[in-house]
């Protein structure tokens, strides 16, 4: 029996491979596929070539197994994609969706308009007189019951470039922690995060005008990162490099580094408040995980 340890490809789960399995069997390459967290990996036997698999499947992509092959290869759509990546990961994709649909209000922000949505999704009630701007006190927020400000600041993006980085970021890590764990943790995790980056800017910086997801971002590379290291035997598989270099964004961040460099000013007590946040939650759902397992068995 041929043993199928030598890794040639991992694709996203949103690529139909049976065509080209199919393909590959008619090529006389053994193999075998199997889903890895949320990726699809192909193996192939200790004396097959993974390069002949790579270049199989770019031929297959662009149709030029069709005649050695007799299979057809599977063109999906972008609409079919998407519809894969919805049923999939439906929150992760929904947030993505919710904050691509509010990139305005944010734009709105950085050409120096401050009205429609934005004073009702700053941490705290804003108003504007004359060139100036001026921010309540979260006691403010908290005695008008609008806790819908403690969360909202995650919407606000103020740039393309700035809605982008969060965003790959929010599909890399977002949907891995929403498949792996469960939509549950997937909200709790973010809507926590928010609230921890959100609070701890304020604390540092006072009231103002900030947002993003990238507290977000911090809550789920916290949560992965003491998950992956409290419970090794079901790692969520991030690749270490991931958290050397977000780690090193965030402290290049204290440094002023980037304020010196003209790219602007981040939200450093957002991105180590989500941090810390998602550390947090990734810790006691990995303590009561352990537990619930011990008891299990």
């Amino acid at each position: 029996m041929t043993e199928f340890n030598q890794f040639a490809m991992q694709l996203p789960l949103d690529v139909d491979l049976a065509g080209f399995s199919r393909a590959l069997k008619n090529l006389g390459i053994d193999h075998r596929i199997t889903r890895e967290n949320i990726y699809q990996v192909i193996w192939i036997g200790p004396a097959g070539n993974p390069a002949q698999v790579v270049y199989n499947f770019q031929r297959w992509q662009s149709g030029e197994l069709d005649a050695a092959s007799s299979v057809m290869p599977a063109r999906q759509s972008l609409m079919a994609r998407a519809l894969i990546n919805l049923q999939a990961f439906p929150l992760t994709v929904s947030l993505i969706v919710m904050n691509v649909l509010l990139m305005p209000v944010g734009l709105g922000a950085a050409s120096g308009r401050f009205t429609g949505l934005l004073p009702q999704m700053t941490l705290t009630p804003m108003r504007q007189s004359g060139d100036y701007l001026y921010f309540a006190q979260l006691e403010t927020t908290l005695a008008t019951f609008e806790y819908w400000r403690l969360l909202t600041p995650m919407l606000l993006h103020f740039s393309w470039l700035h809605l982008a980085f969060n965003l790959l970021w929010v599909w890399e890590l977002g949907r891995r922690v929403e498949k792996l764990h469960g939509g549950g943790v997937f909200v709790a995790l973010t809507l926590l995060a928010s609230l921890g980056a959100n609070l701890l800017q304020l604390g540092l910086s006072g009231p103002g005008l900030f947002g993003g997801m990238s507290g977000v971002v911090f809550g789920y590379l916290g949560y992965c990162m003491v998950w992956d290291r409290l419970r090794p035997r079901a790692r969520i598989g991030l690749a270490p490099a991931a958290y050397w270099v977000m780690l090193g964004f965030l402290i290049l961040g204290f440094t002023g580094a980037f304020d010196l460099l003209g790219l602007g000013t981040l939200a450093n007590g957002a991105h180590l408040g989500g941090l810390l946040m998602g550390a947090l939650v990734g810790l006691s759902w990995a303590l009561l995980s352990a537990r619930q397992s011990s008891e299990a068995s």
